[in-house]
C-alpha cells in the first residue's frame, strides 16, 4: 500500500490531532537531522504543541545553535577584521601605485612650487599616517593571538598612544576606503 495525499485542513479531533502533531514532528525532526548530516550544516527547530509544550531538535546542540546565532563568535568577528585588513591592504597599494604615477608626472615637471616647510609637514603627516595604519595592523593580528590578556593590554597602550598623538595633532586622516584619500 502506498502514500496518499492527505488534504491539509485543520484537524477537529483532538487526540488525533494530537497523534498527528507527534508523528509529524518526529518527522520534521528526522528531515531536520537528515539535512543536517547530508549538508553538514548546523540546526536548530523548535516546534511548540497545541498543550504548549515546546520541542527542540538541533544538531550538534539546539543550545549551541541558538547561542551562536543570539552572540556572534569570536572567529565571525576575526573573520570581518581580517577581511577589513585586506581591504585596507589593497587601499594602500592602490594608494602606493597612485603615488608613484603622481610622482612620475611631477618629476616630468621642471618648476616645483612647493617650499622646503611644505614638503616636511607632508613628510611629517604621511608618516603619522603610516603609523597608525601599523598600529591597526598589529591590533589585527593580536585579535587572532589566544592571549587575550595581553591583547586588552595592547588595546589599552594603542588607546593611550592614540589619544597623545591626537592632542598634538598628528592624526589628520579621518577616512579609509578606495578613491578617499583624505586631507593631509
Amino acid at each position: 500500500m502506498g502514500r496518499r495525499k492527505i488534504e491539509i485542513k485543520f484537524i477537529e479531533d483532538s487526540i488525533e490531532r494530537k497523534a498527528t502533531f507527534s508523528r509529524r514532528r518526529n518527522g520534521i525532526f528526522k528531515k531536520a537531522d537528515e539535512l543536517a548530516k547530508l549538508c553538514n550544516v548546523e540546526i536548530a527547530v523548535l516546534v511548540i504543541s497545541p498543550t504548549n509544550i515546546p520541542y527542540t531538535y538541533g544538531y550538534p546542540c539546539f543550545n549551541d545553535v541558538v547561542e551562536r546565532i543570539q552572540n556572534p563568535s569570536a572567529s565571525s568577528k576575526l573573520r570581518s577584521l581580517m577581511k577589513e585588513l585586506e581591504q585596507i591592504k589593497e587601499f594602500q597599494e592602490d594608494l602606493r601605485k597612485k603615488q608613484q604615477r603622481n610622482l612620475e608626472k611631477s618629476n616630468m615637471k621642471e618648476n616645483v612650487d612647493l617650499k622646503l616647510e611644505d614638503l616636511v609637514a607632508f613628510k611629517a603627516k604621511l608618516e603619522a599616517y603610516q603609523a597608525g595604519l601599523k598600529r591597526k595592523h598589529v591590533e589585527m593580528e593580536d585579535l587572532s593571538s589566544p592571549s587575550i590578556l595581553s591583547k586588552n593590554t595592547k588595546n589599552k597602550m594603542m588607546r593611550t598612544e592614540y589619544s597623545s598623538g591626537q592632542s598634538k595633532g598628528m592624526y589628520e586622516f579621518r577616512a579609509f576606503g578606495p578613491g578617499f584619500l583624505g586631507t593631509i
